[in-house]
Parts: structure tokens; C-alpha cells; sequence
């Protein structure tokens, strides 16, 4: 199950923006209007991503899923709630927040949350916080060289977008005073294209054969890209999709919304980890 969800992840990235030769739609009461148009919007936001040297974001999930069917189907919800800050060079993350998730070991149907705080830094390592034991752990390097690798391939946003010359047709690009909107209503086998590539790559990162996608069957996707009008910056995604998949033998059904929002572009010069985190953290086997 942990596979999927990392799969998920890695696909979602590549659902970004679209190129186009039409201005943007005013949306109700939108006075402040561009006529610019998807591709100029498309190429300046690109530019714009080339500047970004950190950033803030704040995530909000929550999944539904249900794994079989009849009397011995399970149901269950996860929900995430996570605050994050991100340095490019050299490549850097702090990240906190919690998970609610369900309690499998328990008799009676309720929830735990659970918190989480990690850092990674390039040159430092990647380090995880054990709340139950209020410690923390080294992983080992190989981790490190992965998570590095995928933060770097996420923020390499021109690559992502040319991917989406395809699916012009599929986006809806209107605009508020302040902001541009991109959206993506889809459903069919054919978004699957978009992120085949990037669960391939995702699976040999991972020492993994097998992909996904084979068992896998997008039902719905919507997804809003808001772009501010005056620095181009990307200050929010928001993401539904309902999807199925074969997981052994059996099917799962899940329902995700996630919301991240953007704040704080080129702030943070450094993410320092603290010392006493390195000089007291178990390293993690291999």
C-alpha cells in the first residue's frame, strides 16, 4: 500500500500546466482583466520557476478508501495535514504536521493522529522524528540520494509542462482579478499518458518492476492550478481525483482532495538542521 501511495504522489506532479492561444475567461465581478494568453501565461511562469530558490507550503489531504467488496470490504480515511519548507540549492527540506489515520490494531473502529516532523539536506542527510520515543533516526544514504533526486525532478517544472501539448484541449483558463485559473476536468484512460512516464521513472528510483498503472483506472480527475497575475508565482493546486486499482487481488477504490498552498517564494536562505538532531540521531540499517 505504501508503493501507491508514493506512486500517487510522483504522478500527481506531473498534472501541472498547458499551452494555449487563448486569453483567459473574466470569472463574476473580475474587473482587473489580461489578455494574455495560455501560452504567454505558460512561458512566464516557467521563467518565474527558474527564480524560485525556496519556498513554504501548507498541505491539506484527506483520502476515503475502500478495499474490497461485500461483507468482507474495509473502509477507512486518512487525513494529512503537513507545513513544509523547501531550499533549492544547496537541496533542503523541513517538514511538520500530523496524520490521522485508523487504528487497525484496535477492536473498535476509531482514529489516531499521529505526528510528523522530518529534515533532509543534501550534504547533512535525512533525518525522522519517532514521536512514541521522542527520538530521532538517520536513514541511510541511498534515501537521502533518492529523496534529493525526486525534490530536484519535481521542481524541474519546464520538463513537467511539456507533457500537457497533448491535453490543451482539456483545460478551462479563466482568470480573477489577482489571479489566473487553470482547470482540468478528466476522465478516460488517456490521462494515464500523462503520468506514465513519470511512475516508470519512479518505480526504477525504487528498485521496482512492476507499474501501477497496469491495474489502474482513473475514474475523475479536477484539478485547479491558480497562478498570480503579477510575479507568476504558483500559489495554489487543488486536487480531487477518484481512481481504482487492483492491489492483491483485491480492488481498491479511493476518493482523494488535497490542497497546497504556496507562500513565502525566496524567504529562506538556509534550512538548518539542529545540531543536537545529528549529533544524537540513530542511524537506521541498511
Amino acid at each position: 500500500m505504501n508503493k501507491f501511495f508514493k506512486v500517487l504522489s510522483v504522478g500527481a506532479l506531473a498534472l501541472t500546466l498547458a499551452a494555449c492561444n487563448s486569453s483567459a475567461t473574466p470569472k463574476k465581478d473580475t474587473t482587473n482583466t489580461s489578455k494574455l494568453t495560455l501560452e504567454q501565461v505558460y512561458e512566464k511562469a516557467v521563467d518565474r520557476q527558474s527564480d524560485i530558490k525556496s519556498a513554504t507550503a501548507k498541505m491539506e489531504m484527506t483520502q476515503d478508501s475502500k478495499v474490497g467488496s461485500g461483507e468482507q470490504s474495509m473502509e477507512f480515511s486518512i487525513e494529512s495535514k503537513m507545513d513544509m519548507d523547501v531550499v533549492v540549492d544547496p537541496m533542503a527540506m523541513h517538514l511538520s504536521g500530523s496524520m490521522t489515520m485508523p487504528d487497525m490494531a484496535s477492536a473498535v473502529q476509531k482514529s489516531t493522529e499521529m505526528p510528523i516532523e522530518m529534515y533532509m539536506k543534501k550534504d547533512q542527510g535525512f533525518f525522522m522524528k519517532d514521536e512514541a520515543t521522542n527520538s530521532w533516526f538517520k536513514l541511510p544514504d541511498e534515501q537521502l540520494d533518492s529523496m534529493v533526486e525526486q525534490t530536484a525532478s519535481s521542481a524541474d517544472a519546464k520538463a513537467q509542462l511539456e507533457q500537457l501539448k497533448n491535453f490543451i484541449k482539456d483545460f478551462k483558463f479563466e482568470q480573477t482579478d489577482n489571479a489566473y485559473i487553470l482547470t482540468l476536468d478528466a476522465k478516460g484512460d488517456k490521462f494515464k499518458e500523462l503520468i506514465d512516464s513519470e511512475i516508470n521513472k519512479s518505480m526504477k528510483d525504487m528498485g521496482l518492476e512492476e507499474n501501477p498503472l497496469d491495474n489502474l483506472t482513473l475514474d475523475k480527475i479536477h484539478y485547479v492550478l491558480e497562478i498570480d497575475k503579477k510575479t507568476f508565482d504558483t500559489n495554489k493546486l487543488d486536487m480531487n481525483f477518484d481512481l481504482k486499482m487492483k492491489v492483491e487481488d483485491q480492488e481498491l477504490s479511493m476518493k482523494t482532495k488535497s490542497v497546497v498552498t504556496y507562500t513565502d517564494f525566496n524567504h529562506l536562505k538556509t534550512i538548518d538542521i539542529p545540531q543536537e538532531i545529528i549529533d544524537n540521531a540513530q542511524s537506521i540499517p541498511q
